[in-house]
């Protein structure tokens, strides 16, 4: 069987399962990324990995697969006039809000190894700090990955990865290097970090709304239907008058209504309408 049709084949499965979809063009690093996985499963060739998944892709081939499908690049404080934009806009106005002490939840979809639950974590601590206040916030961090959550809940970082985006002074604060010579989260940071697996394509549960979502770079992958899908499922669970925030690359216009968007420090911030404000649009 020619390489083409095993692409093919691979690459409507990862569709159907996560609705990310690889186009012709991106052949190439479905490939790589079959090989890598075949490499992982003792297999020789792609060839005999299709063969494999004739049988059945199922448990921790079906897993394994899906892990490696999925873009999970990712550094601390990465596009930093997001986080500038977080603390100008949506701390700011928490603390004008909620002078009492609400809780602030949050999401971080698609959270990969966990340096932007992280650094969203940092970064509610020092506004905290430089505004003298306590702010009791929670994150909640998912991704359809085992494989990265497993990283991200150690909140274990090599020195490259510190390296990425962490300003030194936040380092020392913030991490411990320990006697492997990895950098470790301190425990006042991962405890207010909460892990789970989800798939954004299924049904979404949480207990609490959420006031602000950060889901960036995740929809780029999909086509238009599953945009509106996952937006929809996600929308669902933002309060209303709450924040979302998506990859610079990425865009709500013709995927939906229940939004309107907000610049803060050079970055658009998406805001869900009030329920009365979506009783007049309509």
């Amino acid at each position: 069987m020619s390489h083409d049709k095993i692409l093919t084949f691979f690459a409507h499965f990862i569709e159907k399962e996560l609705g990310i979809i690889y186009a012709e063009h991106n052949y190439f690093q479905l490939k790589n990324r079959l090989e890598e996985i075949a490499k992982l499963k003792g297999i020789e060739t792609i060839e005999r990995l299709y063969e494999e998944a004739q049988k059945g892709i199922q448990g921790a081939f079906k897993q394994l697969l899906l892990d490696i499908a999925t873009n999970n690049e990712t550094s601390f404080f990465r596009d930093p006039k997001v986080f500038k934009a977080i603390e100008a806009l949506i701390l700011a106005e928490y603390q004008k809000k909620s002078p009492f002490g609400a809780r602030l939840n949050i999401w971080s979809a698609a959270a990969s190894t966990g340096q932007e639950s992280v650094s969203t974590a940092i970064l509610i601590k020092e506004f905290a700090s430089k505004m003298g206040v306590n702010i009791n916030f929670g994150i909640t961090a998912t991704d359809i990955s085992e494989r990265v959550l497993t990283r991200a809940r150690k909140g274990s970082y090599s020195q490259l990865e510190v390296q990425r985006g962490l300003p030194a002074p936040l380092l020392i604060k913030y991490f411990k290097k320990d006697e492997n010579d990895t950098w470790q989260v301190v425990p006042e940071i991962k405890n207010c970090i909460q892990f789970r697996t989800q798939n954004l394509k299924e049904s979404l549960s949480f207990p609490e709304p959420f006031d602000l979502i950060l889901c960036r770079n995740v929809l780029i992958y999909q086509n238009v239907e599953g945009k509106k899908e996952i937006l929809n499922r996600i929308t669902k669970t933002l309060a209303p008058g709450a924040f979302l925030i998506m990859g610079s690359g990425e865009s709500l216009l013709g995927l939906s209504n229940d939004y309107e968007s907000v610049s803060s420090e050079g970055a658009v911030i998406y805001r869900k309408k009030m329920p009365s404000l979506d009783k007049k649009a309509a």
